[in-house]
């Protein structure tokens, strides 16, 4: 590993992001700590998003390609490069606060123990602008501390609202270039696994995450099959099992199973397969019939049955755990 130069290394991966990665630069170049390296993996593109992260001027970013391999390739080629203390992995389509990397910083260097430290979320649409509808998120929100079984339930965080020790990632292991979806899922229970995670609090958010319809990660979210390396390799993992005792383990795993079940009934629905959605949607109910799930599939059924759009809370349901 290179040695440790600087406080904290941002890696964006990249590909053919021409349209967005200036912003992501930008966003970075204006945050109000300046001791920080920014490693862009261009991940075999065809546009000139290589040339637009290189036309910064900024010394600070480096900008190395590769043949197209994935983004957790791209992500694990970053992690290989970094020379920071801490660590961030920022897609190219999305943007840092100003102050994201002095808050987040700051609770790991009050911290010793801690491995990550993270913050909130405002999503963006194509434009930038906020989308709309969003409300403001309580304190109790999420978890701090030990968050390794609402990681392994949830998946709760994007990947960019998290700076960690650059030796958690490394002892974590990277991303698994084998999942084309919930990569970064699967990631972030392994680092919570590595110790404790600490919350910034609501606001300011770190991060500004850009929704993408029509992404490919979505089009792959329709298909059980897709979801199933994701599944095997969380319940392959061992260390997680230990740490969490193996009942506690069986329950959380049956948890996770309804909960991707339902996501894809989900996607299925917003897409008009009604028959895929409601047979994943039994599934998962099976499993794990919560009454808001409940609630959900009637409305699903009758928005079906009568042609009507009743179940927006479905449609509009946007869940970054099928990032891909």
């Amino acid at each position: 590993m290179p040695a440790r130069l600087v406080e904290t290394t941002v890696v964006i991966p990249a590909y053919n992001a021409e349209r967005f990665i200036g912003d992501a630069l930008h966003s970075l170049i204006a945050q109000n700590v300046a001791d920080w390296e920014c490693v862009v993996v261009d991940d075999g593109s065809s546009d000139g998003t290589a040339e637009r992260a290189a036309a910064t001027g900024d010394p600070r970013i480096r900008v190395v390609r590769q043949a197209n391999g994935g983004v957790s390739a791209a992500r694990n080629r970053g992690l290989e490069l970094a020379r920071g203390r801490f660590l961030m992995f920022l897609d190219a389509d999305d943007r840092l606060h100003d102050s994201a990397l002095e808050r987040l910083g700051a609770f790991l260097k009050g911290d010793a123990g801690a491995v990550a430290a993270f913050g909130t979320v405002v999503k963006i649409l194509g434009d930038g602008s906020p989308q709309p509808g969003q409300k403001p998120l309580p304190r109790h929100t999420y978890p701090d501390g030990d968050v390794l079984a609402a990681m392994v339930e949830n998946g709760f965080l994007n990947v960019g609202q998290i700076l960690m020790r650059t030796e958690a990632a490394v002892a974590a292991g990277g991303f698994r270039a084998g999942l084309r979806l919930s990569e970064d899922w699967e990631f972030c229970a392994r680092l919570a696994a590595q110790g404790p995670f600490r919350f910034a609090g609501p606001v300011p958010n770190v991060l500004f995450h850009r929704l993408t319809p029509g992404s490919a990660s979505r089009s792959l979210a329709s298909v059980w099959a897709n979801h199933e390396p994701f599944l095997a390799a969380l319940a392959g993992n061992a260390e997680i099992g230990r740490k969490l005792g193996a009942a506690r383990w069986t329950a959380l795993q049956r948890r996770v199973r309804a909960s991707v079940l339902w996501e894809v009934g989900r996607v299925n629905f917003c897409e008009r397969n009604f028959g895929d959605a409601r047979r994943h949607m039994m599934r998962a109910l099976a499993i794990r019939p919560t009454p808001k799930r409940l609630a959900l599939f009637a409305l699903a059924e009758a928005s079906r049955l009568l042609d009507r759009p009743l179940a927006n809370r479905l449609r509009f349901n946007d869940l970054d755990r099928v990032k891909g």
